[in-house]
């Protein structure tokens, strides 16, 4: 007998986790404290000492917004869940949910590699639960809707693979000539898939 699982939980399910993801990575951004409370001066220092944390929390939040897009329009294509889908879900969800935790290291310690190398490899393990999602539906063959074009989404399980997991490798890899390439890396990664969606 075969494990179906109903795909409207599913999806409600991990709206829920998103929703609440978004909203845990604007926390880690706090309020500056200063001594001098009409000190303009002080103030403005403290809150460009916060940009690094704002530049994290804008990548985060686009990265989470694309992992969200994505994961509406995948399973849009599928027909029914089975458990090995349910699991990949939740192996997805488990490393979205810890995004919060490296997008605040990376916020506090931008120029510290350790940072970029736990950011870049959560951003990793993410990304290859898709591609591995994925590949397990093209491996089953009967989990997809009937008029998916298996040959257009063999395609973008390629793509998702490169602009994914291999493109968050390259990320930390290039952190040891500049954080700041790094960063790029990180950026460009969220932006190819928000244009790519514009063009469809």
């Amino acid at each position: 007998m075969k494990n179906i699982f109903s795909k409207s939980r599913v999806e409600a399910f991990s709206d829920g986790i998103f929703a609440i993801i978004v909203t845990l990575l604007v926390l880690e951004i706090k309020v500056p404290h200063i001594h001098d409370y009409s000190s303009k001066a002080e103030l403005t220092t403290a809150l460009v000492a916060l940009f690094p944390k704002f530049i994290s929390w804008i990548l985060s939040f686009f990265t989470v917004a694309v992992i969200w897009v994505n994961h509406h329009k995948l399973f849009k294509q599928f027909k029914q869940l089975d458990a090995g889908i349910f699991w990949w879900n939740a192996l997805l969800l488990l490393w979205t949910s810890f995004i919060p935790f490296p997008t605040a290291v990376l916020g506090d310690y931008p120029g510290n590699f350790a940072s970029i190398i736990l950011y870049g490899v959560v951003m990793a393990l993410m990304a290859g639960t898709f591609t591995g999602m994925r590949y397990y539906v093209l491996r089953k063959g009967n989990l997809l809707e009937d008029d998916v074009d298996t040959k257009l989404f063999r395609a973008g399980t390629k793509a998702s693979f490169l602009f994914g997991p291999v493109f968050y490798l390259a990320g930390i890899a290039l952190g040891f000539i500049s954080p700041f390439i790094s960063f790029a890396v990180f950026l460009i990664i969220p932006v190819y898939f928000i244009f790519s969606e514009t063009r469809n």
